[in-house]
């Protein structure tokens, strides 16, 4: 196991790589999830007697 966590030596760069890919994505998915609530409320906040939605009128599921 420990062989191939080294990965022949570069286990440190290859290993860091990944985390700070994981830790960029886990970032973006935060930011992403803020951004979207902020633009919820002040939807609502510009139209407070239009219902605001979570699906898009286009969405064919949505035009059942």
């Amino acid at each position: 196991m420990s062989i191939f966590l080294s990965m022949g030596g570069y286990g440190w760069y290859v290993w860091m790589a990944y985390g700070v890919t994981a830790l960029v994505i886990a970032v973006e998915l935060l930011m992403l999830r803020a951004r979207r609530r902020r633009t919820l409320v002040e939807a609502k906040l510009a139209e407070p007697e239009m219902p605001v939605t979570t699906r898009s009128s286009l969405d064919p599921a949505g035009m059942a």
